[in-house]
């Protein structure tokens, strides 16, 4: 099909795209069975965990202290007695990174936040004790 107009000195034209061949490439890889579970594919997904691991590592190493770490780690009831930053640190990583704590790591994640802005606000500031 195509279809021309030509008015003010302004032509253009619009064509159909009757090539299906990209279009059943896409569909024959949605469809194909190993795609989802091909070896390269899981490679690269275990790199991207083991990345995010590391980056978590990085934050929590950089960013928060002992005392904020033993915050976390009171808050997801991990034992924490006598136990140095580095080894905080992997306890929290190796907690949040567990399927089945996903909702109470995101509901962490929340409620720092929360506390973060509540201290950062010019009144509510002066009623938040904790972190300080």
């Amino acid at each position: 099909m195509m279809e021309s107009k030509q008015e003010n000195n302004l032509k253009y034209e619009i064509k159909e795209n009757t090539n299906n061949k990209q279009m059943n490439d896409v569909d024959s890889i949605l469809n194909n069975e190993n795609f989802f579970q091909d070896k390269d594919f899981q490679e690269e997904f275990q790199f991207f965990d083991e990345d995010n691991i590391m980056a978590q590592h990085i934050d929590y190493f950089e960013n928060y202290t002992v005392k904020m770490l033993q915050h976390i780690a009171n808050y997801y009831k991990i034992p924490k007695a006598k136990l140095k930053k580095e080894e905080l640190i992997q306890l929290i990583i190796q907690f949040e990174n567990q399927d089945e704590n996903s909702e109470e790591v995101y509901n962490r994640k929340r409620m720092w936040h929360y506390i973060t802005e509540l201290k950062n606000d010019s009144y509510f500031s002066k009623f938040i004790l904790f972190l300080n």
